[in-house]
């Protein structure tokens, strides 16, 4: 029996200025589906959901809800209807509690004679996170004490409680819209998620699910839409998708058999660009040594708290390190800041970049020029047209989506923001770089790109420290590989082209 139809969108499209993000896409989701939504970085995807949740106005286009005409307002008015959406860029404001925020904009629940009691909003936001099957963050806690992931966990029980209540109050199914929610989660918090989407489908709700990972598309969804360059380039049950079809769909070739660019795939120089010995920062990692030569990338795996991102923050300047040493080109430093890593050469391009590696109202050429400002002025000044002439070289190697050097940044999808960001890092006259997640939330098309970048780069020169998005990432990415657990190093394979560590090799070790 065919299910009701919840939503559905027809001939959607949306302008913006020169650029025609949308044009004419389709959507339809029937109650208790799970949807997937798919496409390159710009091809339509978090743009189409801002408009279904009132963020953003089509240009033409209708949508219907529950099978009546669907416009609304802005994002509240969605809520009333039914709709919940769960931001790519994360909409929790960081100065309130926990608690204010699951319930922000719907507190007249918990209020008499305009006063609120907050006992009984805390206690209601406390069922929320227990229904999600989170009971380990109080409720008064502030936003800006928690990390990224659990901030992102938070957004999700947020949305579901749109959906709870609204199923208790009036009985009609609800829409939740999820803008690559895992994209920050690690596997069990993935696995957490998906058990509470499907929790939301059994219910009768429908929910759309946009994801760069391929792999957790084809696990969760029950049917999955293609978007390319903003047109519908088709749709199909689940069950009967292929990775590669979807891959060839997006971006209109077949998947390359050197996926992570092996042919380019160099042997380090002799020279040593940087040497840790002995490092350590207390209560989180000890005993840390390795070297990093010329022309090398060196992949770090381990699970969430195995110490491998805290090494990074303090090689790049974030921390100071309570015990050893770092010497770059053979000579001990100290670096007081990032800024002063910066200077001596070692840049790491961070992996919550949208929140802290850009300066979203500035322009793209400005974005991309924050790391080589000396290489672009003299006297004093800063060469505009060395700053333009730069952005163009690279908004064209690494195909970001715009309408030009000098739009804003925040005008961008999220996608083509991080290939700004780390166009910003390759533009950098730094020998040592640490990528930390470079290709987290960009397509598969462009993650190809971003390799042959990261590869043409180390033949030039320089050295490369970095943490996958996953681990074959960063197996078939790198010339050495080295495991952490519980802060200490417990592996240090060779990666040569012809002879990678199986991920059994790795896990063994890093588990």
């Amino acid at each position: 029996m065919t299910k009701p139809v919840l939503f559905g969108a027809s001939g959607i499209q949306k302008h913006y200025a020169a650029t025609h993000a949308l044009k004419g896409v389709e959507l339809e989701v029937r109650e208790g589906e799970i949807v997937g939504l798919v496409g390159e970085n710009g091809a339509g995807k978090s743009t189409l959901l801002k408009i279904i949740i009132g963020a953003e106005t089509p240009t033409s286009g209708s949508m219907t809800m529950h099978g009546a005409p669907y416009s609304p307002r802005d994002p509240m008015d969605a809520n009333a209807h039914g709709v919940g959406m769960v931001f790519q860029e994360q909409s929790l404001i960081v100065s309130l509690t926990v608690g204010q925020n699951i319930f922000f904009g719907h507190e007249r629940e918990f209020s008499n004679f305009g006063v609120i009691n907050w006992r009984k909003l805390y206690k209601a936001a406390h069922e929320v996170l227990a229904e999600v099957d989170i009971t380990n963050i109080p409720p008064r806690k502030l936003v800006s004490d928690l990390n990224f992931a659990t901030r992102q966990i938070i957004e999700v029980a947020k949305v579901i409680n749109v959906t709870k209540s609204r199923d208790g109050q009036t009985g009609q199914k609800c829409l939740i819209l999820l803008d690559e929610p895992t994209s920050v989660l690690n596997e069990e918090e993935t696995r957490g998620l998906f058990k509470q989407m499907r929790k939301i489908a059994a219910r009768g709700h429908g929910v759309v699910f946009i994801s760069h990972r391929l792999d957790e598309v084809l696990e969760i969804t029950d049917r999955i839409y293609v978007y390319k360059d903003g047109e519908s380039a088709g749709s199909f049950n689940t069950r009967e998708a292929r990775e590669a079809e979807l891959y060839e769909m997006m971006v209109g070739r077949s998947t390359s058999t050197e996926y992570y660019k092996l042919d380019m795939q160099t042997n380090p120089g002799d020279e040593v660009l940087l040497e840790i010995d002995d490092l350590g920062l207390s209560g989180v990692f000890k005993h840390v040594s390795f070297s990093l030569r010329r022309g090398e990338i060196l992949g770090i795996c381990g699970v969430i708290g195995s110490g491998k991102e805290d090494i990074c923050e303090v090689i790049c300047g974030d921390e100071r390190p309570t015990s050893g040493s770092i010497f770059l080109r053979g000579k001990r430093v100290e670096f007081s800041s990032p800024a002063n890593g910066l200077k001596k050469g070692v840049l790491m391009i961070p992996k919550e970049r949208l929140t802290e590696g850009v300066v979203r109202t500035a322009s793209v050429e400005d974005n991309i020029a924050l790391s080589n400002l000396d290489a672009l002025s003299g006297s004093g000044f800063v060469f505009a047209a060395k700053v333009r002439h730069q952005a163009e070289d690279w908004i064209k190697r690494m195909r970001i989506k715009t309408s030009g050097p000098g739009e804003r940044l925040i005008q961008l999808s999220g996608g083509n923001q991080q290939k700004v960001i780390f166009s910003r890092a390759l533009a950098s006259e730094c020998d040592v770089l640490i990528l930390n997640h470079p290709t987290r939330g960009v397509d598969v098309g462009a993650k190809e790109e971003i390799y042959s970048t990261i590869r043409g780069m180390v033949a030039g020169g320089k050295a490369v420290i970095l943490l996958g998005d996953t681990l074959d990432e960063c197996i078939g990415m790198s010339s050495r590989v080295l495991v952490m657990k519980d802060g200490l190093v417990t592996g240090d394979f060779p990666a040569p082209v012809n002879s990678k560590p199986s991920q059994v090799e790795v896990v063994s070790v890093m588990m």
